[in-house]
């Protein structure tokens, strides 16, 4: 007789850093909404309840990742705001996600979830390289979440005339700027090296397989790669078989029917016209950079009104009051509802991939204020694809160019002609709902076989 072994767990990974957090979450959300039973997540300390608070059917389990998550502060952050096509923001980004410290932690905690959970199947996110390298070690088949551009993960192996990631360039590349993009590549590539070497050595000696944490080899390595976007918005390029583009990730169920309305929702529907500032969580700026933003802000009004969305600790930096038509909350209960209003008519964004592919998916224009790495890279596909403008010297902000942009994407249709498009590209593409059918099918391949007993 013959009896199938239990079933084995998926186990999800990642780091509390909301770009990184933010798909893994939303596709582990809908595993547990369709009652996929024995879901783990392994995460920094600080994310643990919206892990937890994440299960809308089946449970979905939390385990300790990195007791403190990485800080993007300092001078990792200086480095990484430098302005495109330099080369120390991602040579920092590097060594920090290899020193020894969270990374060897994460390491030795996913090691013992392993053994722990047994799991069939994990879904690590590409930075989150202490877990990638457990599951390695443990043989452990896994999928590789790459929420920038994915053909930042495949830096080695790009055209020479690909815009080389965080170069900030456009697919369509002048004879100067192939140039500049090959010397720009080269330079990385040094950099990337020298910031490397000393972990590699490191990593090396513990006996970890891919010592250089190169992105290529875990892809390569992995039973799939999810990206979070579409081609024609990511540059086209040699992609291997594994590699799926799902689309945004936005929960196929948003807003449960008996959720009482909130305050902000109904300000947004007393409004004709409002453009929406968000520019992330991570984003630290500058008195000046405020100022500027206010200062453009302020000139679209009062006939279009302003949301905007400053991170808390800079609110107190603005130097001086704003109009009436400028709306300031530190916290906002969802941006995929302030997105989806049909009053929302722009979105001024720092060029994240998550908030940039949200946008897209209701059909907003946008403005992108890049202000580190990938970015820049958006920006450029955002500016390529027709659904929006971004500065011209980030991370300058000129608030006459913002105010004057501003101004074009509020009333030149084209905009949101072109993202309304592309959203319809990104459902296509399956989002959330691919992704857990995808799941589901790589967990069944990796089933154990029937058992004899």
């Amino acid at each position: 007789m013959t009896r199938a072994a239990p079933r084995r767990p998926i186990m999800f990974a990642s780091s509390s850093h909301a770009g990184q957090l933010n798909p893994l979450l939303t596709i582990a959300a809908e595993m547990s909404r369709r009652g996929e039973p024995d879901l783990w997540f392994s995460v920094d300390a600080d994310a643990r309840h919206r892990v937890e608070s994440a299960a809308t059917g089946s449970p979905l389990r939390y385990l300790p990742g990195s007791d403190v998550a990485m800080r993007v502060d300092g001078e990792l952050y200086a480095a990484m705001t430098r302005g495109p096509r330099t080369t120390a923001g991602v040579a920092a980004l590097a060594r920090t996600t290899r020193t020894a410290g969270a990374t060897g932690q994460v390491y030795q905690r996913t090691l013992a979830h392993i053994d722990r959970v047994d799991p069939r199947l994990m879904v690590i996110d590409v930075l989150s390289l202490g877990a990638l390298d457990a599951a390695t070690t443990a043989g452990v088949p896994y999928v590789l979440s790459v929420p920038y551009p994915v053909s930042a993960a495949y830096l080695s192996r790009l055209p020479w005339d690909y815009p080389t990631p965080a170069s900030g360039l456009g697919r369509q590349l002048t004879t100067g700027q192939k140039l500049t993009n090959a010397l720009f590549r080269v330079r990385l590539q040094l950099a990337l090296l020298r910031a490397v070497a000393g972990p590699a050595w490191r990593r090396r000696a513990q006996g970890l397989a891919n010592a250089s944490g190169d992105p290529a080899k875990y892809a390569a390595a992995a039973v799939a790669v999810f990206g979070y976007t579409v081609f024609g918005l990511e540059y086209p390029f040699p992609t291997p078989d594994n590699v799926h583009l799902l689309g945004a990730m936005v929960p196929e169920v948003r807003t449960p029917p008996d959720q009482p309305r909130d305050e902000l929702t109904d300000w947004l529907d007393q409004q004709t016209s409002v453009v929406y500032v968000g520019l992330g969580t991570l984003a630290a700026l500058s008195a000046a950079q405020l100022d500027a933003f206010a200062e453009a802000l302020g000139r679209i009004g009062p006939r279009h009104q302003v949301l905007w969305k400053p991170p808390a600790d800079r609110r107190a930096a603005l130097t001086g009051p704003l109009p009436a038509h400028i709306r300031v909350e530190e916290w906002i209960p969802s941006q995929l509802a302030v997105l989806a209003h049909p009053n929302v008519r722009a979105f001024v964004c720092h060029g994240g991939a998550n908030g940039f592919h949200e946008g897209i998916y209701f059909g907003q224009p946008m403005l992108l204020t890049p202000f580190w790495l990938d970015c820049y890279d958006i920006a450029a596909r955002a500016v390529d694809a027709g659904v929006g403008l971004a500065l011209d010297h980030p991370p300058r902000v000129d608030p006459d160019e913002v105010a004057s942009k501003l101004h074009r994407l509020l009333s030149e249709d084209g905009f949101r002609q072109r993202s309304r498009y592309w959203g319809e590209q990104s459902r296509r593409a399956g989002g959330v709902g691919h992704a857990a059918d995808l799941l589901r099918d790589l967990a069944g391949r990796a089933e154990r076989p029937l058992e004899t007993v």
